[in-house]
Parts: structure tokens; sequence; C-alpha cells
């Protein structure tokens, strides 16, 4: 069970349909944070022998080798590599793992484990320990050696190298500029790509070892070359892109001197690109494993016996608070329309699930909370008040925001005080959503869930409930 704060979640139910409706959405919650789990995912698309490893479909054999190498970065890494551990049954000269995460006792039996616990969404001197280990191990491989990447998100600050003599303390700055601005995920990856040593392909090109990631998108599109910004993909953005996304987000102005000195000289051909030319990728097969669409097909799939089920949204994108709001609208269309359907015989559940990742734009760097609880609580503000529709909206890394909730549910608990409302709005205003559903109840506690497959939701409501 993921859900650590099950009763104090049911405890909200103020009628006994409330009660019961709390308890769906938290075993929902446990049903998407079982089935995003990498051994699921993982188990579908890999099988090995001790001769060879498939992977989707596609045949390596381990015997080739000289030595094999086992380098997990992520929040999934942990569970990537362990999964991957249990099942191939080969020795691995070396294994690197980087988790945002404790080590697990299970790695403790292998005397050639290398851990660190490094920093997300800021890296921090154990994300760059850890990347200068990979990196001299790569410098030390030939084409005889098999590295195998499990690469989940998160991997962009959990395994960073700044590179071009960029401070730490700089480098550290510039990630707090991009988060705290509304840029979008693609475009903090296109500057870390172009600043970091291990990013944008860099990573592959340090090596003529043959290479194989295996990956769990956190990314809309299932864009390789975004995933922990791509460091075992061809990179086509630019220098010139960096800047328009500097000038973009009016960071030009704010950005340390060192990252303006080196952005120069990349404007000025003085420093080359990121590497994009397939042939430099020849050595390396990139495979993803799991992704959101995938968790919101199983979702779909699970509720269609209980009930009517269908995507409401399955690409979302834009700030969460007006995702939140637009969603609501289109609920209370929904509802008013089965209101006004004659036919009593209808009783059915109707489940709307969507995914995707928002964001935030920061208008109160104090305030708490993260995607999910600023789009429940936007949500929970636009609909109309007499009708009963309830709410899940989870972060599947166990993270959301800068808080330790996973996500949020509402219901027709949430608002049912004036006082409650006027809290609600303000806390909304100031990117605090966390501090209203701590006190009046609504975040879900799970803590990392060792996987990540972006946010996922769904809303429930039914003609009895809106009646």
């Amino acid at each position: 069970m993921f859900v650590k704060n099950r009763s104090e979640l049911t405890d909200l139910g103020r009628t006994q349909e409330e009660k019961k409706i709390i308890i769906e959405l938290i075993e929902l919650t446990n049903f998407i944070l079982t089935e995003a789990q990498p051994s699921n995912l993982m188990s579908s698309a890999i099988c090995a022998s001790e001769e060879k490893l498939v992977v989707s479909n596609k045949e390596f054999k381990l015997n080739q080798f000289h030595n094999l190498f086992l380098i997990a970065f992520g929040k999934a890494s942990q569970k990537m590599a362990r999964w991957f551990l249990e099942i191939v049954p080969k020795y691995f000269s070396r294994i690197i793992i980087v988790s945002p995460d404790i080590m697990d006792e299970f790695f403790r039996t292998y005397t050639n484990v290398s851990f660190y616990q490094g920093g997300h969404p800021k890296p921090t001197k154990q994300s760059v320990q850890a990347a200068e280990e990979v990196i001299s191990l790569l410098l030390e491989t030939t084409k005889a050696d098999f590295c195998i990447f499990l690469v989940s998100g998160g991997g962009s600050a959990l395994l960073e190298q700044p590179d071009y003599d960029v401070s730490f303390d700089d480098y550290v700055s510039l990630v707090d500029l991009l988060l705290s601005s509304n840029a979008s995920i693609q475009e903090i990856n296109t500057i870390r790509k172009h600043f970091s040593k291990v990013k944008g392909g860099k990573l592959a090109q340090l090596t003529q070892a043959k290479i194989i990631s295996i990956i769990l998108s956190d990314v809309l599109g299932n864009d390789i070359s975004s995933i922990a910004s791509g460091p075992t993909a061809p990179d086509t953005t630019t220098w010139n892109d960096c800047e328009k996304i500097f000038s973009n987000h009016s960071l030009l102005a704010r950005i340390p001197e060192s990252v303006l000195g080196i952005l120069s000289k990349g404007l000025k051909s003085e420093i080359i690109d990121t590497p994009s030319k397939k042939e430099l990728f020849e050595h390396v097969e990139n495979y993803i494993v799991g992704d959101n669409l995938k968790l919101q097909s199983l979702l779909q799939d699970y509720l269609c016996s209980n009930g009517n089920s269908e995507i409401l949204n399955d690409t979302m994108i834009g700030e969460s608070r007006e995702v939140g709001q637009n969603f609501a609208n289109q609920i209370n269309l929904l509802v008013r329309d089965l209101e006004n359907n004659s036919d009593d015989t209808i009783r059915s559940t109707f489940y709307r699930i969507f995914g995707g990742e928002t964001t935030v734009t920061l208008n109160f760097t104090n305030g708490k909370g993260g995607r999910n609880q600023e789009l429940a609580l936007s949500f929970a503000l636009s609909l109309e008040k007499d009708i009963s529709v309830y709410l899940l909206s989870l972060g599947t890394d166990g993270i959301d925001g800068n808080s330790n909730a996973a996500g949020a549910i509402i219901g027709p608990f949430t608002l049912d005080e004036s006082n409650k409302i006027e809290t609600a709005k303000k806390a909304l205003a100031e990117n605090n959503s966390n501090s209203f559903f701590k006190k009046h109840g609504g975040e879900i506690i799970t803590g990392y869930t060792g996987t990540n497959l972006m946010d996922i939701g769904v809303i429930i409501f039914n003609k009895k409930l809106a009646s």
C-alpha cells in the first residue's frame, strides 16, 4: 500500500457515501502506483538468461563482452536496478546508482556498488560526485565492454557535472532561475544539455563501448533527448535556442556572468553545439519501456468494469490553475447534462482520466505546494457549488513540487464552509496549496514511490450524486 495517510483521508467523508468514494480514490492511487512500478513495466519488455539479454525483442549476446557495467540514475533508479540485478544472472564489473532516496538494503550485499544520493530538482555535491565516477568509468571502457543505463525522470538533477568551468554554485543559481520561471521542462533541459558534461548526448560520446539505455519516460511525446536531458541521445538544440529561452523568460540580465560568458562563446561558434549526428550514436540503442500514456490506458481498462471510463485529456500541459479551472468547466457541463437526462436507469459511475504534466508559475516563492495540489485546488474553486464531484491528482513519483505530498483529493467536503473558500483562494494566489490541504485535509502522502511517469488523475461523478 502506497498511501500512508489512509485513515486521515477517509475521515474527511461526512457520509458513508463520501467515505466510500474516498476509499475508492485511495485504492485507485495504490493501483496507479503499483502499475507504474519499474518491475511491472520492465518485465513486459525485458527478459534475460546467462547468454543473452532481450529488450523489446532485440537480442544482445552477453558472453561476447569482456565487462558488463550497470549505471542507474533517476527517481526510479533503485527499483530499476534491483529488478535488473535479480533478472540478469551475470556479474557486473561495476554498478553505479544515483537516487534521491536513501540506499536500499538490497544493494549492501554487492561489493561492486557505488551509491549516491543526489539532489532534485537541483543537483547537489553528491550529484556531481556521481557524474565524476560515471565519466571516469566510461573513459576507461572499450568497444569490448557493454554499458547498460537505467534512466528515469529526475536524472537531469541527480546526475550532473557542470561544463566549461562553470562553478557548482553558479550552475545551481542557473537552475534556480529556470525553475522559478515559467520555462517548460523541455526549455530547462535545453539549457542543462548545453552547460552539462553529461547531458545532450555527451555521456554517450565518452566511450565506444556498446550502450543500451532502458528508459522510463516522464516527458510528453517520449522525446528521448528530453528524458533526463538525453544523456545517450542525439540532440538537435543549439546555443541559439539557449539564448532565445533566456530572452523569452527575461533571464539574460539575471544569469551568472560565467554562464553568460559561455553562452556568448557558443553563439560565436567558439564552443560546439551538443552532438546531433546519428552516426555518432551507432554504438547506442535507447528503449522506452514505460510512459504516462500506457499508465492512463491501464487505468482506463481497470475502471471500465466499474462504470463509464473515458480519457478527458491524455497530454495535459499548461498552467496548473488554468488546467484545473478548464477541467472543472468541462465537468460542470457534463454533470448538468447528466442531471437533465430523464433516463432513470442511468446509475453508472462516470470516470474521466487525465495525464501529463502542468507547470506552476511562482508568484510567491515562500509557498508550499506543487502542480497537482494547485490543479486540485483550482478545480475545487471552479466547480458549481451544488454538484458532487471528486478528483484525484497525483504525481507518480510521490513528491509534488516542494511539498511532502504526492498530490491531493477533493470532494464535496473540500469547500463545504465559506471560510474554507476564502482560505483556498488565498492559498492558490500565493502558490501555497499544500497549506490548505494540510490544514483542511486532502493531501496524499506516499513518500518516494520509486517510479516517475509524470502526473495522472481521475475525476468521479454520477447521476445519483449529482442529483
